[in-house]
């Protein structure tokens, strides 16, 4: 069955959300026209969908947030949504602690800067000084996001990156597998608590820890699943869930030298990097801004079937530029010094700041009080579904001598999408990993729906009804 939004197939949407607005929707999505702000996650937005453009795939979720009851519980805050340059400053603090504690406290060392920037977060949400949904943290998504993603990969080495994309890609359908094997094996043990609809959001979730939250969203709309209490308790159980497990990933520790910051240290002196200067950053700021609009334009010409390719885009734009980087300085840079000076220098130390912010964000989105409201059989369904997936990735992962931290990226990809998954590499400060982990969290954007929507429909939907044939019998 092919779902339709008003005149236009809903496959088609997201290659023509450059080009549409909203006087081009049906009356039946005009009315929902405006942004979720409710049940929203930063895993889920596009960043690359112009501010006029309402999303279809997000409809269902933009009928529970229109709720007046949830709109009172965002804005009973310390700080309203509205009150943006506190709310930036609330951001930036927890950034800042972040890398502060890491860097200067044993045990924030060992915790890392991105999981105390994102518990940050969760603590000043959770106690109600800031909300969990806010322009600002839009601005983080569409803005700040892509363009530290840019920044990291303006300083990596090209060919190494591509190398390591192989692996990265094996590692990916792993955990493809073992997401895919959680779930079936999570609601053969609990699907029968969740009710008639359980099968579906079970799909759901194996959609979103295939390829991230987008695919959620689309495999709710694609199975039907449009039960306000149901779609709610699943959303932020989802964001809850991905926030305890990025804490989890990040904190198994890699063996041998590739976790040591020496090793780290000895990546960076590679390449031609040198002191930053107000020269080096604006050209990094300015080639980061290009590579984020070459690669929207790109995205917003490629077919439907492509949809979701922005930060792909943006990683080969950027790849581009890291290029030509390189060649100038080869040629022309450092020419008083025995150590060219990279015409980017200082950019991964840039895009490590606004991927800290990043975090922020994620954090302050985590709705724990509606997580909760799911139940037991909720939480126990992702807790089985993601700790198969781990422990298959793991698996497979030694037995092919995949390395841990190549492991530990594309099982972010999986769960949180090209985003988090950029955002951890750097973080971690494997620069190598930064493109494969855009290429295959992208890749997770692709496919993820169709694996979830297959797997509901072939193998959980037979299941319950089986389960209840049983029941009567």
């Amino acid at each position: 069955m092919v779902s339709t939004v008003g005149q236009y197939p809903a496959s088609q949407i997201w290659a023509m959300a450059p080009v549409l607005n909203s006087q081009h929707l049906k009356p039946t999505l005009k009315a929902h026209s405006r942004r979720p702000q409710g049940l929203r996650t930063p895993l889920l937005g596009n960043q690359f969908v112009h501010p006029g453009v309402h999303l279809p795939i997000l409809d269902v979720f933009t009928r529970v947030g229109a709720s007046k009851e949830w709109r009172a519980k965002t804005t009973m805050t310390v700080i309203s949504p509205e009150s943006g340059r506190m709310l930036f400053c609330a951001l930036t603090a927890c950034a800042a602690t972040g890398q502060v504690l890491e860097s200067r406290t044993a045990l924030g060392c060992q915790i890392s800067a991105p999981l105390l920037a994102m518990g940050g977060g969760v603590l000043l949400s959770a106690c109600g000084v800031i909300p969990p949904s806010a322009a600002v943290y839009d601005l983080v998504l569409s803005l700040g996001m892509p363009m530290a993603v840019a920044m990291c990969l303006l300083e990596t080495d090209v060919t190494r990156a591509f190398t390591d994309a192989g692996s990265t890609l094996k590692a990916f359908w792993f955990g493809a597998l073992g997401t895919i094997i959680g779930t079936l094996v999570a609601f053969k043990a609990v699907g029968g608590f969740l009710g008639p609809d359980g099968w579906k959001i079970a799909s759901s979730l194996c959609a979103s820890y295939i390829g991230g939250s987008i695919n959620y969203a689309a495999t709710a709309q694609a199975l039907g699943l449009t039960a306000p209490s149901l779609l709610a308790a699943g959303m932020a159980a989802d964001n809850l869930a991905m926030a305890v497990y990025f804490g989890v990933i990040m904190s198994i520790p890699t063996e041998g030298k590739e976790a040591t910051t020496e090793t780290f240290t000895e990546e960076i002196q590679a390449e031609p990097e040198g002191n930053p200067t107000v020269e080096s950053l604006a050209l990094s700021m300015a080639a980061a801004t290009s590579a984020c609009m070459i690669g929207n334009w790109i995205a917003s010409a490629l077919p439907p079937q492509f949809s979701g390719s922005g930060l792909a885009m943006l990683a080969v734009v950027a790849s581009a530029f890291s290029a030509i980087g390189a060649l100038v300085t080869s040629k022309w840079g450092g020419k008083t010094s025995s150590t060219p000076t990279s015409i980017f220098a200082g950019a991964q130390s840039f895009g490590g700041a606004l991927m800290l912010l990043f975090f922020s964000v994620v954090g302050a989105s985590t709705q724990i009080h509606e997580a909760l409201s799911g139940g037991w059989p909720l939480f126990a369904l992702i807790i089985i579904l993601i700790a198969v997936h781990l422990a298959v990735i793991l698996s497979l992962g030694r037995w092919s001598q995949i390395p841990m931290r190549t492991l530990l990226i594309a099982s972010n990809a999986n769960v949180g999408g090209p985003a988090t998954s950029a955002a951890m590499a750097s973080a971690r400060r494997w620069p190598s990993l930064v493109r494969p982990a855009v290429l295959v969290g992208t890749l997770g954007y692709t496919v993820g729906t169709a694996i979830g929507c297959l797997v509901g429909t072939q193998f959980l939907q037979p299941m319950l009804q089986a389960t209840l044939l049983f029941a009567r019998a």
